[in-house]
């Protein structure tokens, strides 16, 4: 059995952590200075230091030879970059070859989900395409804590495919057939954290911080059905386990900009603060936000949150503007 991971990130590191020793796996990046950084000393240290990659994995820029003669390939590279690395793999990929995507998000120009972008790309079956998502930070994937995750397809036998290739003595796998839901899931939580940095930020009590999380929380029921996941992906690790991580927990990126954004920074100051270019709750809620708004549907988290980024709304009161 051979993977290929598409990506040298972290999420792409970890990955080969947690996958049985038996397999073979490689790994690609598009970058010959990373790969240069990387081979020497078997980690990426701009990214996750002190993670060494196991010598067994064959490190390459070269995408042909990377997925030759893979059961799976893993996309494990930022939702910006996925149409270009999908259209690197075109010429090369086989229709029995099973691709998963790790990459959390929504193509900012075109409102698409990651699997969306794939199957439009590459002319595939959806059932030859899965998602693998749940409440996991790269660093506790590779240090094999203790984690749940989900593996997502239309095709059962996949899933179990996929999921077969791990090594559950620490990680607890799931499948389920809502692909759409998993990968809403994945996307707005991001939203939600920025909203609940803000409440950090603010200092906000811990009972008002509650009371917003329960809006929030409905807010996410009600977009999920609007976009055509099933309400029971939410309380899936892919859903309220995701969710609750990314919106409760100082590493996340999108729940640290958040706080800065509470402490009455600017979108720029606040992103110049934290010597970084993207926030993926960012991209997703100017998707988001365009897509309700084609649907003339009003959600207000989503609204204030708009605002506030981008109209630099002042906000008094934080919960009756919300729950508004």
């Amino acid at each position: 059995m051979k993977v290929s991971i598409l990506g040298m990130g972290a999420f792409g590191i970890a990955l080969t952590k947690i996958l049985k020793k038996e397999i073979k796996i490689s790994m690609w990046t598009n970058f010959e200075d990373e790969l240069k950084c990387v081979e020497l000393k078997r980690e990426n240290s701009m990214v996750l230091p002190d993670v060494k990659i196991n010598k067994e994995v064959k490190l390459t820029t070269n995408i042909q030879n990377s997925i030759k003669d893979a059961d799976v390939i893993f996309i494990a590279v930022p939702v910006s970059a996925i149409r270009e690395v999908i259209n690197l793999l075109k010429p090369y990929i086989k229709e029995n070859q099973i691709i998963c995507s790790v990459s959390k998000g929504i193509e900012k120009e075109t409102n698409m989900f990651v699997t969306d972008i794939i199957k439009e790309n590459l002319d595939f079956e959806f059932s030859n395409i899965c998602a693998f998502m749940g409440p996991s930070f790269a660093i506790d994937l590779a240090n094999n804590n203790n984690i749940g995750m989900v593996v997502a397809s239309e095709n059962y036998e996949l899933s179990e495919k996929v999921k077969s290739l791990f090594n559950e003595n620490n990680i607890c796998i799931t499948v389920t057939s809502d692909i759409v839901g998993v990968e809403i899931s994945s996307a707005i939580k991001n939203i939600f954290a920025i909203l609940c940095g803000m409440t950090e930020g603010m200092k906000l009590s811990e009972s008002t911080k509650a009371a917003i999380l329960t809006i929030l929380i409905n807010d996410y029921r009600l977009i999920m059905g609007i976009l055509g996941g099933k309400e029971s992906t939410i309380y899936s690790y892919a859903g309220i386990g995701d969710f609750l991580l990314t919106c409760m927990s100082s590493k996340s990126r999108n729940y640290s900009f958040g706080k800065l954004i509470g402490q009455g920074m600017d979108l720029y100051t606040a992103l110049d603060n934290m010597q970084v270019k993207t926030i993926e709750g960012l991209y997703t809620l100017d998707s988001i936000y365009n897509i309700l708004k084609q649907k003339e549907v009003n959600v207000n988290s989503i609204n204030l949150l708009y605002d506030v980024i981008y109209n630099k709304k002042e906000i008094k009161n934080l919960l009756k503007e919300i729950s508004n």
